[in-house]
């Protein structure tokens, strides 16, 4: 297996909330074995147009990688909300090169994947400075193996006691995901605001609903934990053939609206990312 390593990138993130609109700029950099995250730095500006934009782009994104991090948690004892925080932390909300498709790399893992790879210039520090280096990393079919590989590095690493490295974030060995997310400092970055960085986006965000398992939470738009009881107000039956996407969709709660598995819907629209957009139109197969 290559070497996992993950790259350094700079990170902003925005949040709505309370009829205040805030911008947290987070500059992060990490490695698995001998990571490194920088400094979170709340600034306070003045709301705008475009910041309004921003946060429901967020929010869109937080809603496209939902399922994978969901269904790949439930199966490793992982709070999905973590994984979520350290996905957007690690991939400045998807918008990096290397998260973006066709590589839906969203935690910078070096090497190659099934034989893929993708070559991209990032930053290393040899030789007592910064230099800027062309290095492979990893390139997934869909986000859902990026969430299974970080998955796997989570659970499988082992340090030189012997002893798993990262059982510390695993839900067994925690009461909350406060305690993943203090285990991961330290071990996953040694920022000392690693912790509080990925506390800050759960809350933000209203990650945890993710933890309640995939077929029973989902997050709205505005950051809401709904049963999925509540998605979709429409009273189409078994015979309807399409479905127009609305604000707070996912395609677990439509898939579960309409009774077919995620997969199926998926294939029978061509998407091979999870992501969907408000006003389009699913075929219901």
């Amino acid at each position: 297996m290559d070497e996992i390593k993950t790259r350094s990138s700079r990170h902003q993130q925005q949040n709505l909330k309370k009829n205040r609109k805030r911008v947290a700029s987070v500059i992060g950099t990490s490695l698995v074995f001998l990571p490194i995250a920088g400094n979170l730095l709340p600034l306070g500006v003045q709301a705008t147009e475009v910041e309004t934009q921003g946060a429901i782009s967020q929010q869109a994104f937080i809603d496209s990688i939902g399922y994978s991090a969901a269904s790949v948690a439930d199966v490793n004892d992982l709070y999905a909300s973590v994984m979520i925080a350290q996905a957007l932390l690690e991939s400045s909300y998807g918008t990096s090169g290397l998260a973006a498709a066709p590589n839906y790399n969203l935690f910078g893992v070096k090497g190659s994947y099934g034989g893929q790879s993708v070559y991209m210039p990032t930053s290393e520090y040899l030789n007592g400075e910064w230099v800027t280096v062309t290095e492979p990393f990893r390139s997934y079919p869909s986000y859902a193996e990026s969430f299974q590989d970080h998955a796997n590095v989570l659970k499988t690493t082992l340090a030189s006691s012997g002893n798993y490295h990262y059982s510390g974030v695993w839900k067994s060995n925690t009461s909350s995901y406060m305690d993943a997310t203090a285990a991961l400092a330290g071990r996953y970055a040694t920022d000392p605001n690693y912790a509080s960085k990925l506390n800050w986006l759960i809350e933000a965000y209203g990650l945890t609903a993710y933890d309640s398992g995939i077929t029973q939470s989902t997050v709205t738009s505005d950051n809401a934990a709904s049963t999925q009881s509540t998605i979709g107000q429409s009273s189409a039956t078994n015979t309807v053939s399409t479905y127009t996407v609305a604000s707070g969709d996912t395609l677990w709660g439509i898939s579960e609206k309409f009774g077919i598995s995620v997969d199926q819907l998926m294939a029978s629209n061509g998407i091979t990312a999870e992501l969907i957009t408000v006003g389009q139109v699913l075929q219901i197969a």
